[in-house]
């Protein structure tokens, strides 16, 4: 049985066809994207805050063994920070800080209640002279802002 030969232009009218409509729904997907008016997707290239967890139970972690907190970086994993508590409530006497200087983690002295960097400089227990962090403590739960920029650490 012979094939029956096919019109060319009917093969032009197709494809003619094809790129209006797949035009016609790019240009719909477009639209829609745009109806939600000015709201914006924003996406961060790292955590800028870390829970460390209730207030209360690092603080009896901390007291229990004399130790403040050592943490590998939760952001980016590039910079150790120490968490520690001074005093007795667990809503307040929070700091957090750098716990290295370049490669140098700081080593910390129970006996003298502070610590020291590969220099044997000295550094107290609160971290005064490393890089602060803001640290936060609401409805009992410990959060530490990472952004590196911060330098304010407040308790309320």
């Amino acid at each position: 049985m012979p094939v029956a030969k096919s019109d060319p232009r009917r093969a032009t009218v197709v494809g003619i066809v094809g790129v209006i409509v797949g035009t016609g729904l790019i240009g719909l997907v477009l639209f829609a994207n745009n109806l939600g008016g000015d709201d914006k997707v924003h996406t961060t290239s790292a955590k800028t805050s870390f829970d460390v967890g209730r207030a209360k139970d690092r603080a009896e972690n901390i007291a229990r063994d004399d130790t403040p907190l050592l943490f590998q970086d939760p952001a980016q994993f590039e910079r150790p920070i120490f968490v520690q508590h001074l005093g007795e409530d667990p809503a307040t006497g929070w700091t957090a800080f750098d716990a290295a200087i370049g490669t140098c983690v700081l080593t910390w002295h129970k006996d003298a209640h502070d610590f020291t960097d590969c220099n044997d400089k000295h550094y107290p227990a609160d971290g005064t002279g490393m890089h602060q962090y803001p640290v936060s403590v609401t409805n009992d739960e410990l959060t530490i802002d990472l952004n590196p920029d911060a330098t304010t650490t407040t308790s309320s």
